[in-house]
């Protein structure tokens, strides 16, 4: 009878590996945008959580409370979709109709203009006068095979991958709501499944999540606080469209490293060949005191500590290893890879963690990793 049971019960696990590995394969195209919006929700767990508890307030009306689940969903999503959807979809086709207006002569006597100032700005530092005077002859050559025509293959280009992107995060605000409003069942359903103790689930789940969340609500604070100030800068400046380039630096302020420089440099660019001193000492000021210095290292910091206070999330992995893993999340996996990369970093340590606190080491001390 024994033997009976352990064929059953080996046949259920081959059957369910299977059924498991046909599950993915039909979710194929899919899958991308279902792991997106697990990490999401893992992020934002602890809001919904509040607002769950929020909801089931004695003071508010017995539907609320009965619905409470599907309320705080919705909430969550619609904050995504106001966050995320609306400035990316203002932002794609403001960029459409501007590079489709484009003056391609004045572009290109501007440039050569700018070029041509660099490069007699040089005249005492022979080496890089010939280095930058060799780049402009080249350059020059390149630029004058522009045409409206390149412009046009470049615009449609940027709509295409747009229009891709838009229809992902249609996708992943689907998949985010369900995980949101049957994530518990999910969650209880992998705690049954996985041969691990209650206390080990919890762990795994706790170090993911705190990581996760604090890349993430870090990423968007950043995003948010460095878009306004950027916007709020070109308004005081004029002579710019401040809520698109406010829009697009705070877009560019989530690349690691390069940062809202890519909006920056080309601003400073044309106001130091227009001879607006001042201008280029108030944007350098602002995005390097402001913006890269007080908003990234304190501002951030002091948010996530309050929102730990609120939340109550934890987190125990090294920041320049958050950092490698999210460029390395970058490279894998494009702009979603900026909380994929983390989230599945700080699985692996605390996976390894557990495991190495559950074998016998002699001749190390115990530390964890990250």
């Amino acid at each position: 009878m024994k033997k009976h049971d352990d064929e059953g019960a080996r046949f259920l696990s081959y059957l369910t590996l299977f059924l498991l590995a046909a599950s993915l394969y039909i979710f194929s195209s899919y899958l991308h945008y279902i792991l997106v919006a697990a990490v999401l929700a893992l992020c934002t767990s602890h809001a919904l959580t509040a607002l769950v508890k929020l909801f089931n307030s004695p003071s508010l009306p017995p539907f609320i409370r009965k619905n409470r689940n599907f309320i705080s969903s919705t909430i969550l999503t619609l904050f995504f979709l106001c966050l995320i959807f609306a400035p990316l979809v203002y932002f794609i086709s403001e960029t459409y109709g501007q590079m489709a207006s484009l003056d391609i002569e004045h572009i290109k006597s501007v440039t050569m203009q700018m070029v041509d100032k660099l490069v007699n700005f040089t005249d005492s530092i022979p080496v890089v006068h010939n280095f930058l005077n060799t780049l402009k002859t080249e350059g020059f050559s390149l630029l004058k095979n522009v045409s409206m025509e390149t412009v046009y293959k470049t615009v449609n280009g940027v709509a295409s991958g747009a229009g891709g992107l838009v229809v992902q995060i249609a996708w992943i605000l689907i998949f985010y709501f369900l995980f949101n409003l049957y994530g518990r069942q999910i969650l209880a359903f992998a705690a049954r499944v996985m041969p691990t103790s209650f206390a080990d689930e919890q762990y795994l789940y706790r170090e993911c999540t705190g990581t996760v969340a604090v890349v993430f609500y870090g990423t968007l604070f950043n995003m948010m606080a460095q878009g306004l100030t950027f916007g709020i800068m070109m308004m005081f400046i004029g002579g710019y469209d401040a809520f698109y380039l406010g829009v697009l630096a705070g877009f560019c302020s989530v690349i690691p490293i390069i940062g809202a420089a890519l909006v920056y440099v080309p601003v400073v660019a044309l106001e130091i060949f227009a001879g607006n001193s001042l201008n280029v000492l108030i944007i350098l000021f602002t995005v390097w005191g402001v913006m890269g210095f007080f908003i990234d290292n304190i501002l951030r910091i002091l948010f996530i500590s309050y929102l730990k206070r609120i939340f109550g999330f934890e987190y125990a992995m090294n920041e320049i290893l958050i950092l490698m893993s999210i460029l390395a999340g970058i490279a894998s996996f494009g702009f979603w890879g900026l909380i994929i990369g983390p989230s599945v970093i700080a699985l692996t340590l605390a996976a390894a963690n557990l495991h190495s606190s559950q074998s016998e080491h002699s001749g190390f001390p115990e530390e964890t990793l990250g």
